[in-house]
């Protein structure tokens, strides 16, 4: 059901009685008299401009949130002054660890300082003689297709959790917009690549589809942020580089180079929240912990797939460099679990047994 407002602001007579008098000159201009604090806001670096950062002076400075915010859940942005009866837009995200991180301000002015577009920025022209066979280019679609589902899921997980969000978190959101945009790239870039000159999408993948399933349902946003910015771009950025690495050709050494780009400002934040969130409530590792319990289980079905590991194999020239690139990506994502202050998941975890079955 649509919200309904209070009153009828069309027929409520002091309201009409308030605009005539705007009317007729006679201007109240008691909204002139509530000024919010100033402060000097200049850019700290000319070169950056005025950035996020630049302007988070006084009370305008997210410093001053409590840990759960109750004075506001309407959609005031944080330092305005709020007048009584502002109405609630229902956010669900009023705890400030759930959400928060310090370096976002600097990832959602650095996401937008390095956009890019694959219709222009793409050499496709370099794909007319792309320096491959006609196997790897097949491989190379099953890829694209796989990394347009992930771009698809990661943007909808946001978009989940974004609107739910409360304003006064409001470096997250933006930050989440452009993970929105970045994600929703991804799926453009690697759709346009499958199709490119006389290509085609590949096979769907259930086992990719599960593990992704497995963050899109995450029963709470940090559950989300762990398996989607630390597991599942740990994922992404290095195969970027495997892309980048194996390319024979400008256009999937720019998508390789791209993508792992992209895919570091997701694992920043997901690292530097979860790290924050575990210094103010350590209970909720356990939780954590449980959710990448699954998550990994589900991981090792996706990267065990044929539509996953065998066009791998196909790009890279063999079995070997496929195992190094799993052994990889799963140090660098434990390490990152214990920078988040997760500790050493390798005991627990399901990826370390993967990878010894590969090698055996």
């Amino acid at each position: 059901m649509s919200y309904v407002a209070p009153k009828d602001y069309t027929q409520d007579p002091e309201i009409v009685a308030k605009i005539m008098r705007t009317i007729s000159g006679q201007l109240e201009l008691t909204w002139m008299k509530n000024i919010g604090e100033r402060a000097a806001f200049r850019p700290s670096q000319t070169a950056r401009g005025l950035t996020l950062d630049d302007i988070n002076q006084g009370s305008y400075s997210p410093d001053h949130l409590p840990e759960i915010v109750r004075h506001n859940f309407s959609m005031a942005p944080r330092g305005a002054i709020l007048p009584a009866g502002l109405p609630s837009l229902g956010y669900r995200l009023n705890r400030k660890s759930d959400v928060w991180a310090d370096i976002a301000p600097r990832l959602y002015e650095e996401g937008k300082s390095r956009r890019w577009a694959p219709a222009h920025d793409v050499p496709w022209d370099a794909l007319a003689k792309p320096g491959h066979s006609e196997d790897v280019a097949i491989a190379l679609r099953q890829l694209s297709t796989n990394l347009t589902s992930v771009g698809l899921v990661a943007c909808d997980t946001a978009a989940s959790f974004e609107y739910r969000m409360n304003q006064e978190f409001h470096e997250i959101k933006f930050l989440m917009c452009v993970q929105m945009y970045d994600a929703a790239r991804i799926a453009e870039a690697f759709r346009k690549r499958a199709l490119a000159g006389d290509g085609q999408l590949g096979v769907d993948c259930a086992e990719l589809g599960d593990f992704l399933k497995t963050i899109f349902v995450a029963d709470s946003y940090a559950e989300a942020s762990v398996s989607m910015n630390v597991l599942l771009f740990s994922w992404v950025q290095a195969l970027g580089r495997h892309i980048e690495y194996t390319a024979t050709n400008r256009a999937d050494t720019f998508l390789g180079t791209r993508l792992a780009q992209d895919a570091s400002r997701f694992i920043a934040y997901g690292v530097a929240h979860i790290r924050n969130l575990l210094r103010v409530r350590p209970i909720e590792v356990e939780r954590l912990d449980n959710h990448l319990d699954l998550a990994e289980n589900a991981l090792v079905g996706a990267l065990g797939a044929p539509a996953m590991i065998e066009p791998l194999v196909l790009i890279s020239g063999g079995f070997e460099p496929v195992v190094g690139l799993y052994e990889r990506t799963v140090e660098e994502y434990f390490g990152r679990c214990l920078a988040a202050g997760l500790g050493d998941r390798s005991a627990r975890s399901p990826l370390p047994e993967f990878l010894r079955m590969l090698r055996s």
